[in-house]
């Protein structure tokens, strides 16, 4: 019988920056470049936690904080470990952390995107808004959710 791997949940750091922007080249069609999230590690505005299983990143969320406006950038979980319950723990941990600070959430999901919508309105969002041709590659248009905390 073989031992399951072991996940590691943790904030972004240096070490796992690369992981973090390898992983949004596998999930995205225009994802953020290696830089961009390097410069998250010192923004005091960012939080980014990670998942990692034997030293690779299956999954992250990335938010910006302005006042008490929380807005989810990315959370993406790596195709082989979807439906494990990873999205929502480490939605649980960016709130356990800016509980205090934040009133509201904000996002923007692709309108086909069916699954991550779902989970959203299982953790409390709703839809408030709706922005045609937001996105490209496909071109399609965003759903905007919110959610009070």
């Amino acid at each position: 019988m073989t031992q399951k791997a072991e996940r590691v949940y943790e904030l972004m750091s240096e070490e796992t920056v690369h992981g973090v922007a390898e992983l949004a080249k596998e999930c995205f069609t225009t994802p953020w470049s290696e830089d961009i999230y390097q410069r998250e590690l010192t923004n005091p505005r960012a939080i980014t936690y990670i998942c990692r299983e034997k030293n690779r990143v299956i999954a992250f969320i990335n938010c910006g904080f302005v006042m008490d406006e929380l807005s989810i950038n990315t959370l993406v979980v790596s195709p082989d470990y979807r439906h494990q319950g990873i999205a929502r723990r480490l939605w649980t941990m960016t709130m356990d952390m800016l509980k205090d600070i934040c009133t509201v959430c904000y996002l923007e999901v692709r309108e086909s995107n069916v699954p991550a919508r779902t989970l959203y309105e299982s953790l409390g969002f709703v839809q408030n808004g709706y922005r045609p041709r937001y996105y490209q590659k496909p071109e399609e248009a965003a759903v905007l959710m919110a959610r009070d905390l």
